[in-house]
């Protein structure tokens, strides 16, 4: 038994000492470390690279295309036939460079169309990002709450257990000395050991916490903070319709709604293009070399001033337009046409689908917010009543006035009333947050952006 209190103080000691040696860590801190390290933001941000990256021109097929190639060939050709002017074995060795050119002058403005989607959809990327930034300070936010709630619970059982240590160590005492039984020692060790068993339980609750938050800021588990923003929450007077104009105006899903609607207009855009002519210009350029050896060949004419070795040039280029006008296609076109036409009409009907689940999410947090609101106001005036109580009785146990049960059922009010008190401020945080999330300000509030 001396071995547990040992340990039990010794743990809950060093979980204090703890806290004064740590590094300290504001919530705003811990969101800005989040928004460097946080691998979800992280990999958004490649992923807005590669669509900056895709957003040029040169995707889009404003430029022609120019190319180069290179040809070498040899040939040989051994002639047996009386009827052929040559006879015998011929070598040809040639080398070909050529340069292509091919641009599309007009293609139903299919090029405009493209940069325009391909801008679009660097915005939806950015968009995306902007709603895990979001997510992740929202869950950087609750999870530094959620550190300090267990923190606190962790100090209210150590308050209880601290206390249920004493009485055990007086009962003891009074039982040393004749006046108290056997049983009221057996109660209060017991009352003791289920304390002990909170507070190991509520110690590792708090740990796991902890690493969370480091898991949400990018950090190493390990590491600890002592977090300088306390669990206390000022109860705000929202306006329901002002909350929903900020919401159709700012919330970040709606907004990428929005952009996906004006991708599909695009898309049924470029659908129509190919229902315009095309014209194209090709230009090319080539040059060949050609060596030919006919040292081994024999002519049905001989000559003795023809040369054995004998090379050869060839310049040619080329230049023109073509015009190209689908007449059929078995209504291939039409049938894109329509389908783009449909999904514009899907994506209009998922934007009022978004508005309506919005609404829906904004009513339901609204309402919650304004309960927990009227919950932490009784849950304060309760935990107060509860310690008031729990003063009075600490006095009249020690005096006999009350004895260990009743001494106890106020003990467990209060370790309730407490609990309660401390959950219903977190309750209210993390409805606030919300609020803010689903109206797009969460950003702006904790000033993360620039």
């Amino acid at each position: 038994m001396k071995y547990l209190f040992f340990t039990l103080a010794g743990l809950v000691m060093t979980c204090f000492a703890n806290a004064q040696e740590q590094e300290d860590l504001s919530l705003s801190q811990a969101i800005q470390i989040g928004l460097e390290n946080n691998f979800d933001i992280q990999i958004e941000e490649l992923n807005i690279e590669v669509a900056a990256n895709n957003n040029n021109w040169g995707a889009a097929g404003r430029w022609p295309t120019i190319s180069f190639s290179l040809a070498q060939n040899n040939n040989f050709r051994d002639v047996d036939n009386p009827a052929s002017f040559l006879q015998g074995l011929t070598i040809s060795n040639d080398i070909t460079p050529s340069i292509n050119v091919n641009w599309i002058l007009f293609d139903g403005f299919s090029v405009s169309i493209r940069r325009d989607q391909l801008q679009k959809l660097e915005n939806l990327t950015r968009g995306n990002a902007i709603v895990v930034i979001e997510n992740a300070v929202q869950g950087i936010i609750n999870q530094y709450y959620i550190v300090q709630l267990e923190q606190e619970r962790l100090d209210v059982l150590a308050s209880t257990f601290n206390l249920s240590k004493d009485r055990y160590e007086y009962i003891k005492l009074k039982g040393e000395l004749g006046s108290a039984v056997t049983f009221d020692i057996l109660q209060q060790k017991n009352l003791f050991l289920t304390d002990s068993t909170k507070l190991v339980n509520q110690e590792i609750t708090f740990v796991n916490a902890r690493r969370t938050l480091n898991l949400l800021m990018g950090k190493d588990v390990t590491l600890t903070y002592n977090l300088t923003d306390n669990l206390e929450v000022e109860p705000l007077n929202f306006e329901l319709e002002e909350l929903y104009d900020r919401m159709i105006a700012s919330n970040s899903n709606l907004q990428n709604q929005y952009l996906n609607l004006e991708i599909a207009r695009l898309d049924t855009r470029l659908a129509k293009t190919e229902l315009y002519p095309q014209l194209s210009f090709t230009a090319g350029a080539g040059y060949t070399w050609q060596r030919q050896d006919i040292s081994n060949a024999e002519f049905a004419f001989p000559d003795p001033d023809r040369e054995e070795v004998v090379n050869a040039r060839t310049l040619s280029y080329a230049a023109g337009f073509t015009l190209n006008y689908l007449l059929f296609d078995g209504g291939r076109v039409r049938q894109t046409i329509e389908n783009a036409y449909t999904q514009e009409r899907i994506s209009q009907v998922q934007i009022d689908q978004q508005k309506i689940t919005l609404r829906n999410n904004l009513l339901a947090t609204f309402d919650l917010y304004n309960v927990r609101k009227k919950l932490l106001s009784i849950s304060e005036e309760n935990v107060e009543t509860a310690q008031l109580n729990l003063d009075l009785a600490e006095e009249r146990f020690r005096n006999g006035t009350i004895n260990s049960f009743n001494y106890r059922d106020l003990q467990v009010s209060y370790l309730t009333t407490a609990l309660t008190n401390i959950q219903a401020k977190y309750n209210l945080i993390e409805s606030e947050t919300e609020l803010l999330r689903l109206t797009g300000g969460i950003l702006s509030e904790y000033e993360t952006i620039n």
